[in-house]
């Protein structure tokens, strides 16, 4: 009966040595994903800024194609007004 007791008093010790173990382990993953999501809101906080500077750059982009269409076609009026080229009168 003796061993009896002893053999379960063992198996306790190792149910606690376990449940200690598995809290630790438990406690280590929850930290883990505490860093793992604000490091996820960090990264959607830079991509939001990055979209936002990229539409920026985007629409200033476009702006300066369409003047420089503008400017392109006003060189042409010129040309056509002036009969061509300067430098192609000159020689």
């Amino acid at each position: 009966m003796i061993d009896y007791i002893q053999h379960v008093l063992k198996i306790e010790e190792i149910k606690k040595e376990h449940d200690k173990l598995m809290m630790a382990k438990i406690t280590k993953y929850e930290n883990e994903i505490v860093k793992l999501k604000k490091r996820a809101e960090e990264l959607e906080n830079s991509l939001s800024i990055a979209l936002e500077i990229n539409d920026k750059y985007q629409r200033e982009n476009k702006e300066v194609k369409d003047d420089n269409k503008k400017l392109a076609k006003q060189i042409e009026d010129t040309r056509t007004d002036q009969g061509g080229w300067r430098w192609l009168r000159n020689k």
